[in-house]
C-alpha cells in the first residue's frame, strides 16, 4: 500500500486526507509544526485521529513515504523542501503543492536535489475544500506522469502536464492574475457603490451584462476568501506578479490587486465580522474602513 506524508496539516491538506482516509485508498502521515505546539497540538492531533492520519513528531518521519505532498504557506516552501530532503528515500517523491512561481518552485527542486528522491511541482487549480482527493491539480516534473497514474488510481485528480518544473505553477499564477482580479474588482467596485448608496444596483447591472453568474454569489464568494484567506492570497499575488515579470513584462493590475486585497483584508479585521456574513456584511465595513481619511 502507498504510504502519502503531508508536510503541513491545514485546511487543505485535511480535505484530501479526508478523501484519501475514506477510501482506505492510503497509509496517511502528516507532520506540522502545530503538533509540537502545546496551544494547538491537542485539537490537530484530535482531528488527525478523526482522518486516520498519523502525527509526526519530525520530519524526519517522512522517510516512510513513499509519496510527501508539501502544502504550507508559499514563504516556507523552499525551507520544507531543504528540511524534507535529507529524509525521502530513493524512490519516494516530494510533490510541492504550494501557491507559488516557477522561480520559487525551482529553489525547491535545488533543495529536493541534495537528497535522494525526485521532484515533482503541483499547481492546485480550485479551492480544496469542497473536492478534496479530487481537486484539480497540474503537476511537472521528470516523474510527473508516473506519481499521477499512481496516485490518479488512489483517487486523486493529477494531469501531467510537461517534465519541466515551472509549467504547472506558470499556468497557476497566470490564471491567478484573472481569479484575484476579479476579488480585487468587486472590491473596489462595491466599496464605492456602497458610499455612493448603489450597491444593490451595480450588482444589477453587472448582472445583466455577465448573465452567466450569479453576482451576489460571486460577490459573497470572493469577499468571504479575503476575509478569511487575504494573507495567503496576497502571497499567490506577488507571486503571480514576479512570474510576469519574469517573462521580461510589466504586472500593474497584479500589483494593485496585491494592494487592494491586503487593504481589504486589513480593514475586515477585528470588526465582529464572520466567513458567512456575505458582501452585505463585508462591505459597509470596507466602505468605511478603507475611506482615505479613515
Amino acid at each position: 500500500m502507498t504510504t502519502i506524508a503531508f508536510i503541513g496539516f491545514g485546511e487543505a491538506a485535511q480535505s484530501i486526507a479526508g478523501g484519501l482516509g475514506g477510501r482506505n485508498a492510503a497509509r496517511l502521515a502528516a507532520y506540522d509544526l502545530r503538533f509540537n505546539d502545546p496551544a494547538a497540538s491537542g485539537a490537530l492531533r484530535a482531528r488527525a485521529a478523526e482522518l486516520g492520519v498519523e502525527p509526526l513528531d519530525d520530519v524526519a518521519g517522512i522517510a516512510c513515504a513513499d509519496v510527501v505532498l508539501s502544502l504550507v504557506v508559499g514563504a516556507a516552501t523552499k525551507a520544507v523542501a531543504a528540511s524534507a530532503a535529507p529524509h525521502l528515500s530513493d524512490e519516494a517523491v516530494f510533490i510541492d503543492l504550494n501557491s507559488v512561481g516557477p522561480d520559487t518552485k525551482a529553489l525547491a527542486a535545488g533543495a529536493i536535489a541534495t537528497g535522494k528522491g525526485s521532484f515533482v511541482e503541483g499547481a492546485v487549480m480550485a479551492r480544496v475544500p469542497p473536492y478534496a482527493e479530487k481537486v484539480p491539480i497540474l503537476v511537472a516534473g521528470r516523474r510527473a506522469v508516473e506519481v499521477a497514474e499512481r496516485l490518479n488510481a488512489l483517487g486523486m485528480n493529477l494531469e501531467a502536464v510537461g517534465e519541466t518544473p515551472g509549467q504547472a505553477s506558470s499556468l497557476k499564477m497566470i490564471r491567478s492574475v484573472m481569479i484575484k482580479g476579479v476579488e480585487a474588482l468587486l472590491i473596489e467596485a462595491l466599496s464605492s457603490a456602497e458610499r455612493a448608496g448603489v450597491t444593490e444596483r451595480i450588482l444589477d447591472s453587472v448582472q445583466e451584462t455577465f448573465p452567466g453568474l450569479d453576482w451576489r454569489n460571486v460577490a459573497d464568494y470572493y469577499l468571504s476568501r479575503t476575509f478569511e484567506h487575504g494573507a495567503r492570497r496576497v502571497s499567490e499575488m506577488t507571486e503571480a506578479a514576479e512570474t510576469i515579470e519574469s517573462f521580461g513584462l510589466n504586472a500593474p493590475m497584479s500589483r494593485a490587486a496585491c494592494e487592494t486585497i491586503a487593504a481589504a483584508h486589513a480593514a475586515m479585521k477585528d470588526q465582529g465580522l464572520s466567513v458567512n456574513d456575505g458582501y452585505r456584511g463585508f462591505v459597509p465595513v470596507l466602505a468605511r474602513r478603507l475611506a482615505k481619511d479613515s
